[in-house]
């Protein structure tokens, strides 16, 4: 992960600190900025690949900041941080093109692996695009119905950006003397390969292998949504129904090259769901033992971690804000600070949160 170039924006000075020194040590070249028009200087002076934002500062928005950054350059990789994660949220950050939504909570070994695969996609994307640049997008077909090789040969006929290189019979057919083909995207037919499909791992981490700058698309496919889910966990990036016209095919393949994925709204609720539901709104790893914290004060230090106010943080633990107060007029004279930043980095020196 050497000279890969990362920016950090969060208006919190100490917080930003405290992950520059943290990725430095991981290999990363670390840039900072604390307001829109610092992130937007450092996007145009130096070659930052991906961009880890705060979703709520003080006079920023998380996702606006997004769009602005993204219209700067397109193949920004963009992780949004947050305490509190929520249904809507999350939904904005994916219209925005946001490449990953995770809480501020996770794990420092998860953050590094979301990390990497943003850095993944962003070089297989340059890939891409210089691929298109050099003669149009490449497509496979795994299919041996005839009618459907005719189909998409006709799309590409009408679509010259796209060619058709080459058409296997079947996943069988595939050799390791065409692993060399540089495809952007790989259409596998469900109906051909029902029988490699039913070890789908096996089958698309072998694809992936095989073509690293493809992107994977299941055409002529009638998978249930739990179906979809685990190919879509598993690298599939969208899925063609059997009736598709030529115009909801280009708008699939062009959604699917700048990084999105082709599915339905309910498989999308669906894995929302799933990741919402593996993230929770407040974790700690252990009760604050090096200062006698107790539970519910761990709990108000991860929530003022996140950025949240007095008020929020009585609505979110169902307490009145004259509690609140008295928490942390505890917590901070058992830690011996002052304020609420130097709690904060305490504690997490401390691996309380």
């Amino acid at each position: 992960m050497e000279n890969i170039c990362l920016l950090l924006v969060d208006d919190d000075l100490e917080i930003l600190k405290v992950f520059k020194m943290w990725l430095e040590d991981e290999g990363f070249a670390v840039y900072t900025a604390s307001t829109k028009d610092e992130a937007i200087k450092m996007l145009e002076e130096y070659p930052i690949a991906i961009c880890l934002i705060d979703l709520k500062m003080k006079g920023e928005d998380g996702i606006q900041l997004s769009r602005e950054l993204k219209k700067i350059d397109d193949q920004l990789k963009i992780i949004i941080l947050t305490g509190y994660p929520s249904y809507e949220t999350a939904i904005d950050a994916m219209k925005t093109g946001v490449f990953d939504y995770i809480s501020k909570s996770s794990e420092n070994k998860e953050i590094l692996e979301r990390i990497q695969k943003a850095v993944d996609a962003r070089q297989k994307e340059i890939a891409i695009k210089t691929g298109k640049q050099s003669g149009g997008h490449g497509l496979l077909l795994i299919c041996h119905h005839a009618m459907i090789k005719e189909g998409f040969e006709k799309f590409c006929q009408e679509e010259t950006t796209y060619n058709l290189l080459y058409t296997y019979h079947s996943f069988d057919f595939v050799k390791n003397t065409d692993f060399s083909i540089n495809a952007s995207l790989i259409l596998t037919c469900g109906q051909c390969n029902q029988k490699h499909l039913a070890n789908p791992s096996k089958t698309i981490s072998q694809l992936i292998s095989y073509f690293p700058n493809g992107r994977i698309i299941m055409i002529n496919c009638q998978f249930t949504d739990e179906e979809k889910m685990e190919f879509l966990k598993l690298g599939v990036k969208g899925f063609l129904a059997q009736n598709i016209t030529m115009e909801k095919m280009k708008s699939a393949f062009d959604a699917v090259l700048t990084g999105q994925m082709w599915v339905s709204r309910r498989v999308t609720h669906h894995l929302l769901s799933d990741l919402l539901s593996k993230t929770s709104d407040i974790t700690y790893k252990n009760p604050g033992s090096k200062y006698q914290l107790s539970t519910r004060e761990v709990e108000i230090l991860q929530a003022m971690a996140s950025g949240l106010s007095n008020h929020e943080i009585a609505d979110k633990l169902f307490i009145s804000e004259k509690t609140v107060k008295a928490h942390i007029y505890h917590i901070f004279r058992k830690m011996a600070v002052k304020s609420r930043t130097q709690a904060i980095i305490k504690a997490v020196e401390a691996h309380i949160i």
